[in-house]
């Protein structure tokens, strides 16, 4: 693969996941504690995106690689997702929030699926070359989050850093025009489907036949739940154990350096793991992490915070991978779209519903502190389950190209 490929790529990642990570960290806190929104009420909030990740990638892996490249695709959806941005921005009352941020879930949450899809059309090898690639996706986060904690928030009048947060919004949307621009610059996937498949987009269904792929579709819905509990609770955990406004972002931020580390050694890992064991590992990560948060210990807290890491790339990006090794050039796309709806859409939507609700319970009437010491081994309990599936029945199959057959 040529370096000059492998660099574009790279800053493609980059600036895909700037955009969550100018928003993602503190919106859950933006609307419980600035806009005033109830626990509940945050957590519907946070489902509009998974719902409309549900409906929108069925269109999009017909278009993507049909009607026009995921490239293409990839650069209008950002333009959209920025305007939509921008409208999100004014909204302070519930269900003005809640439609908008269901009409900008519908532009964007398919793009972190066309981003993979990009990737895995242009490496030679998708163990060895896509961790080096996806890893500049956390280090962005990490660059949004300080400068924006730093430069920023900490740039406000005393006492007034509430008055700021909201800018993140419109700061999502500039780097959203950023990628919808750089991504014209790429060049165009040259696979195409034949006439006789361009109208069946549910031949991507068939990825998903084999068994092992099946199993793996459960856990990851399981495991996408699990994983919301820490986007819809990390920030106001935070807050409500004494941490500042302008030190949540860095603080979350060191998920994603750890996840940088993961990313970069992922190819060597996965050599000497194998799939199961990678994805093992990343289930445990998330109920120990989930343990240590129940402790409600500050500096525990931060200290665990970079497991997320291996809870991330271990698991996710993994299963990723594994999908992309059983799927072809025609449906790669249309593949990587269907098990983004099983994370971003199915488990996120259940886990942003189930930890909200999971807080509004345990929140004592007529206050606003949340038992996060429960709320967070609920989490653990499910993450063991999910460890315990995968070593008993997971059975890692060999990969397309490999298969004497040749076909999925």
């Amino acid at each position: 693969m040529a370096q000059s490929l492998k660099t574009r790529l790279s800053i493609m990642m980059f600036l895909q996941y700037a955009v969550p990570g100018a928003v993602i960290p503190i919106l859950s806190h933006y609307l419980k504690n600035h806009l005033q929104f109830d626990p509940f009420q945050v957590g519907v909030i946070l489902a509009m995106s998974p719902i409309a990740a549900i409906v929108a990638p069925f269109i999009v892996t017909y278009v993507a690689d049909r009607v026009m490249s995921a490239e293409r695709l990839l650069a209008l959806s950002h333009f959209l997702a920025a305007g939509i941005m921008v409208v999100l921005s004014t909204q302070t009352r519930f269900f003005g929030f809640l439609g908008v941020y269901f009409a900008y879930g519908l532009v964007f949450v398919p793009t972190f699926g066309l981003t993979n899809a990009v990737a895995f059309h242009h490496v030679a090898d998708a163990r060895r070359d896509f961790g080096p690639i996806r890893m500049w996706g956390p280090m962005s986060w990490v660059v949004v989050a300080l400068g924006f904690s730093f430069l920023w928030l900490r740039g406000g009048a005393p006492g007034g850093l509430h008055s700021r947060l909201p800018d993140a919004l419109p700061l999502s949307a500039v780097l959203s025009c950023a990628l919808g621009l750089y991504a014209l610059t790429l060049p165009q996937s040259k696979v195409r489907s034949s006439r006789s498949n361009r109208a069946s987009p549910w031949k991507a269904f068939a990825v998903f036949a084999r068994p092992s792929l099946l199993l793996l579709c459960v856990l990851t819905f399981f495991n996408a739940v699990v994983h919301q509990f820490y986007y819809y609770g990390m920030s106001p955990f935070l807050s409500q154990i004494g941490l500042a406004d302008k030190y949540i972002m860095p603080a979350m931020s060191m998920g994603q350096f750890g996840e940088v580390f993961v990313l970069a050694l992922l190819g060597v890992s996965l050599a000497k793991l194998g799939i199961k064991r990678a994805l093992i590992i990343g289930a445990v990560a998330q109920a120990v992490r989930c343990l240590a948060f129940a402790t409600g210990h500050k500096a525990l807290v931060l200290a665990v915070i970079p497991s997320h890491g291996v809870c991330y790339a271990f698991f996710f990006v993994v299963a990723y991978i594994y999908v992309d090794t059983h799927s072809s050039p025609e449906n790669r796309a249309g593949a990587q779209q269907l098990f983004n709806i099983l994370i971003a859409g199915i488990g996120y939507l259940v886990g942003n519903l189930f930890a909200g609700k999971v807080a509004q319970l345990l929140t004592p009437a007529g206050t606003t502190r949340i038992d996060f010491a429960l709320f967070w081994i609920v989490s653990a309990s499910l993450a063991v389950l999910v460890a315990a599936a995968l070593a008993l029945l997971f059975r890692e199959d060999e990969p397309l190209e490999m298969s004497p057959q040749g076909t999925c």
